[in-house]
């Protein structure tokens, strides 16, 4: 057992816990925050004071304090991994998604549903719809319709590149741009 906590935390009361808390929580609100912010983007502080609360539980509820070990890692190295282990723990049961196995089906029929998309009427050319149809509805990389159409990859790209800034000034979705010197 660690010598810290070995000594000052020989006979665990009320008071100790407290004490070893108020010693700690800066640093198991830093691990809580800093991996509860960076994987789940819809957190509050809410969340994290909670998972600190849940933390603080898990310790004093299994007694983590008494079976602590200096010798297989330090305060620090235990702490991160039972805070960070109870932060997915908790975030995977407030987010958990719930899917009926039976839309599943549905969705998969709708996928394979062609989608019939008319490009407006003169303009793009036919090779240009041709190009924008086999990349974005049939899924083909830019080498798979050069093969199938007897061109270069780099003319399918450039097509490609072409027709959708015509759609784009069609549709008046073009953006300025940001001259960098």
């Amino acid at each position: 057992m660690n010598t810290y906590i070995e000594h000052k935390y020989e006979y665990i009361s009320e008071r100790e816990i407290s004490c070893f808390f108020n010693e700690n929580i800066n640093f198991i609100k830093n691990v809580v925050s800093k991996f509860v912010f960076s994987k789940y983007s819809g957190a509050t502080r809410n969340d994290v004071d909670e998972v600190c609360q849940e933390v603080a539980l898990k310790i004093i509820k299994n007694d983590y304090i008494s079976r602590y070990s200096s010798e297989k890692s330090s305060i620090n190295t235990w702490l991160y991994i039972i805070s960070r282990s109870v932060a997915v723990d908790y975030m995977r049961k407030n987010n958990r998604i719930y899917i009926n196995i039976d839309d599943l089906e549905d969705f998969a029929e709708q996928k394979n549903e062609k989608i019939d998309f008319n490009f407006p009427e003169e303009i793009l050319s036919n090779r240009q719809k041709e190009v924008v149809r086999m990349i974005f509805w049939e899924d083909l990389k830019a080498v798979e319709v050069a093969e199938q159409l007897g061109i270069t990859s780099r003319t399918v790209r450039c097509i490609k590149h072409q027709a959708i800034q015509k759609l784009r000034r069609y549709f008046s979705a073009a953006t300025k741009r940001r001259v960098v010197s």
